[in-house]
Parts: structure tokens; sequence; C-alpha cells
């Protein structure tokens, strides 16, 4: 089930993620609505495609009331048909039919959506098989990576550190910005930043996103559990908000890995979890930038820099304490309204500002 506000913020993911399609999403009485705008390529003999489809509560499948492309209003459920039939003729590995007929919206209102899926095991199979076939144009290269090596320097500094009540994060990233360096005189130091920073984000990631990156890039490296005593601002859940964001970020655009930290906090904030958390969207925010450091040989050799002069936490990670956190969806929309609301877009830049003036990063910003 998905309320209103968990639509939203799928919408806003989607529009963030993919900068040519800007999506809008509406609950009422008896339907979802879905308008989608897009962006066309420049040689097309208009700029932008409007698409708007309505989608009705069946216990039959899905039922879609309306379909409009521009000014031309289509048969919805024909079209929708055909369109199925298309995806099966030519993307075999993509089962949008079989899916399809184990899907249904039994119940629609101005709150939620409920969305029941009696998928068989064999079709759940098959669209995993076929997202990493689609995903492939997209995935990063990462065949020549040194990424085992850092990987393996990291297992051991866990060791050296074991007998510690608290690790910073700093204190593993010290040393193998050092490596970097020491390596890269000897190859190509973007490459080997890069490595380094894949061999973290595996490393100190947890569970199912640690499994998906190492499946989705054929990565065998042996399994080495995350040291538990490890920390940002004396924190876990940091250190794994800021390996996860700069793990997405190596494999995304950046837009999309920071919608996913601000995704994560605003879903959190509505599904009953932890409350959103400015602290979480900083930590995020600032594993996006530790990756941003691999983008290019200048912001790479600014970083190792400006590492080699660093000396403690507060030179990487910046000051959360002061930010507010555990805020319900109540409390957030009574404060911020949206995220797209002045106050919280301001708060957002007061947050990539302390970031981007962390003598880690800030040479590399300019």
């Amino acid at each position: 089930m998905l309320s209103s506000q968990q639509l939203q913020a799928l919408s806003r993911l989607s529009s963030r993620a993919f900068s040519q399609i800007n999506v809008e999403t509406q609950l009422q009485a008896e339907q979802l609505r879905l308008r989608a705008t897009i962006t066309l390529p420049a040689q097309w003999f208009g700029r932008y495609l409007n698409l708007q489809v309505s989608l009705l509560p069946s216990s039959q499948g899905l039922q879609l009331a309306e379909l409009t492309l521009g000014d031309l209003s289509l048969p919805a459920q024909p079209v929708f048909v055909a369109l199925l039939w298309l995806s099966e003729r030519y993307f075999p590995e993509l089962p949008l039919k079989a899916l399809v007929s184990h899907m249904s919206v039994p119940q629609v209102d101005q709150q939620t959506l409920r969305l029941q899926v009696t998928a068989q095991a064999n079709v759940r199979q098959t669209l995993i098989k076929a997202y990493q076939s689609f995903s492939q144009w997209q995935q990063p290269q990462t065949i020549g990576l040194p990424i085992a090596y850092y990987y393996h320097k990291l297992a051991l500094l866990g060791q050296q550190y074991a007998g510690q009540m608290e690790v910073s994060l700093f204190d593993y990233l010290y040393p193998l910005s050092f490596d970097v360096a020491l390596r890269g005189q000897r190859g190509s130091l973007l490459v080997e930043q890069q490595a380094m920073i894949w061999a973290v984000s595996l490393f100190f990631s947890e569970g199912s996103l640690r499994s998906l990156l190492l499946k989705r890039f054929s990565l065998e490296l042996p399994f080495v559990p995350a040291p538990s005593n490890v920390r940002l601002a004396g924190r876990r859940d940091l250190l794994l908000h800021f390996s996860y964001s700069a793990g997405l970020r190596m494999a995304a655009e950046q837009g999309f890995s920071a919608s996913i930290g601000e995704f994560k906090e605003l879903f959190d904030s509505v599904a009953g979890g932890s409350g959103f958390s400015f602290a979480d969207l900083a930590a995020d925010f600032t594993g996006i930038q530790f990756a941003q450091t691999a983008t290019s040989l200048a912001k790479t050799q600014a970083f190792l820099q400006a590492m080699r002069q660093a000396s403690a936490e507060q030179d990487l990670f910046p000051r959360v304490d002061d930010l507010s956190e555990g805020l319900s969806e109540q409390q957030f929309l009574k404060i911020y309204q949206s995220s797209d609301s002045a106050l919280y877009q301001q708060q957002v830049f007061f947050i990539r500002q302390r970031i981007a003036h962390l003598p880690v990063f800030s040479v590399a910003n300019h």
C-alpha cells in the first residue's frame, strides 16, 4: 500500500533520476492519475511530449481508464495491450505481460493506493535477470579496477582496529589515500581513486545493497563482515548512509544518488520509520561528494593533496549535531510543507555549503 505522500516522493525520485522526464501523480476518489512530460531529442519536430494515463481500481488486473498523448485521446486498454504485445516481441527478456497478469489495484482513494501482486517465483526470477540485462548499458566499467587490492587493505585495517571501541572512517581513508597516490604514480591516479571508493562502499555496505553491487558488477571479493566499531560523528547509521550514497554515486549520475538519499529520508517520515533526518541527509550528500572526487583527475589530485594535510574526521565529515532529526510526517509537513519549499531548500543549501567548505573537499570544489 502506498500513500499519496509516498507516490509523490516516487514521482520526485523518477523526475530527478531521469532529467528528460518530469512525472506527477495524483490520487483521486476512484483513480490514480499520472502525468508525464518527456523531453524529446533536438531533431524531433516538437520539444516535449505530454502523456497522461488514469488507473482504475480492479481485481481483474490493471485497468486503464484514459490515455492521452499530447492532444490525442487513445483507447486506453487496447493500446495498453498492444504495448505489452510489442514489449513481449521485441524485449523477450522483460516479462511485462506476465507481471501485469499477476498485478491488480483493488483499492484507490484520495489517500492511498493498494497494489496487489501475486507473481509466481519464476516471474520474479525472470524480472531480476531482465533488470540485470537492461541495466548493463549504464553499468560503470569496473573491469581492470584494482578494487580487490583496496578491499584487502580495508580488511587488514579492520583487523588492526579490532580491539578499539570506536574508530572513525577517517582512520581508514587516510592511509588508503596514500596508497592511491603511490600506486597512481605507476599507473592511473583516477583509476586508483575509483577503485578505492568502490572498495570502501562495498566493504562498509551491508545486506542486499552489497550483494546487488557485487552481482551487478561481477565482482568476486571474499566476504569480510564490516567492522562494527567504525563510525562517523560517533554513529553507525551515518557511516552506512555515507558508504551507500558513495556506491550509488559511482553507479549512477549525481542527481540520481542525491534523490535516493532525499527519497529515503522522506519515505522514512511517512512509513513509520525513524522519521526524517537532516543528519542522515548530510551523510548522504557527503558520500556523494566523496564519490565525486573520482570523476576527474583534477578532483582526485585535489582530494589526495587535502588528505595529506588532514588530521581528523572534522576535515572530512560535517557537523551534524545541530541538524533536525526524527521528524514525523506531520511535523515535516507543518514545518517544511514539502521538499520543494523554500525553507527546505534553504536547509539543504546550508548542509551542502557546510560540506563544500570541509578542508578535504573545498579545494576540489574550486
